[in-house]
């Protein structure tokens, strides 16, 4: 199931983890962990086998040119990354790739056999959630922890459990599976706007990273993402400087935290308007 290449020696590490797909909403979570492989360069050390845990229908592989002209089949993958961090109490392990298909038990059992070889004893998870909230002010943000510490620690950042019940992912039985071995984990959520369905985040990946570099003491160098966010954030706002309709809209939705779409009539027409206008920041994001 869990193909290990090599062990890397760490300190007490943590797992953090960032799943794309369905609990990825503006690509947040798997964002945040990108961003990590592309500043720290971690090293790649284990991966699960993705012809046990993909359907191939949902997790197809993509086809790429190389320069030479080349085509090359890039496969699925559910990788460990090993990160030191030499001026925090704990080194980090890195956990990223699209939420498996199948097995998810058994995933979750290899996963937390690894991490407790390598001396982890807390998983934390990274998550995003689409909600009727806007992409300007601050981002809201849910978590959970499995300890009182962990509880005490989000509860003073003003992170406070979701109220969700319904159907549930891989990182949900991951934190159950936690919980049955005796283990630390937490889980911190971002509310993605509705409007933002197709374009990257980076604003909300910082925020993810933000409470993991409190909770864990740690400084994870978030600058450039922090900047790419707010750069995101102002071509936003002058795109809808250009449709006061859709800008009264957005307004709404950042004034009232539990506004009710039901009362616009319209509201699914203003959503789709709106998604279908800003699609044009997805290009730019894909040329950058």
């Amino acid at each position: 199931m869990l193909k290990v290449h090599s062990r890397p020696t760490l300190r007490s590490p943590v797992l953090l983890c960032a799943l794309s797909g369905w609990p990825d909403a503006g690509q947040a979570a798997s964002g945040a962990i990108e961003y990590l492989i592309m500043k720290w360069a971690p090293r790649r050390f284990a991966e699960l086998d993705s012809s046990r845990v993909y359907v191939q229908t949902n997790n197809r592989p993509r086809s790429k040119l190389t320069r030479g002209g080349h085509r090359r089949l890039i496969w699925p993958s559910f990788a460990c990354y090993a990160l030191p961090v030499p001026q925090a109490p704990r080194d980090l392990v890195l956990l990223l790739g699209p939420e498996p298909d199948l097995r998810w038990r058994t995933c979750a059992g290899a996963i937390l056999d690894l991490a407790q070889e390598l001396g982890s004893d807390l998983v934390v998870s990274l998550g995003a959630y689409l909600a009727p909230t806007s992409h300007a002010g601050p981002v809201t943000l849910t978590g959970r922890g499995t300890r009182p510490d962990l509880r005490r620690a989000l509860t003073a950042l003003g992170l406070r459990d979701g109220k969700y019940e319904g159907p549930t992912g891989f990182l949900t039985v991951l934190q159950e599976t936690t919980v049955q071995r005796d283990l630390a984990s937490a889980s911190v959520w971002a509310a993605s706007p509705i409007y933002l369905r197709d374009l990257s985040n980076p604003k909300l990946s910082a925020a993810l990273l933000g409470v993991v570099e409190k909770v864990l003491k740690v400084d994870l160098g978030l600058t450039e993402l922090e900047v790419a966010g707010r750069d995101l954030e102002r071509r936003i706002d002058e795109e809808l400087a250009r449709r006061p309709d859709l800008e009264r809209f957005v307004r709404r939705l950042a004034s009232d935290s539990d506004i009710d779409l039901s009362e616009f009539s319209d509201a699914e027409d203003l959503l789709d308007d709106l998604e279908q206008y800003l699609q044009r920041l997805r290009g730019e994001d894909d040329d950058d």
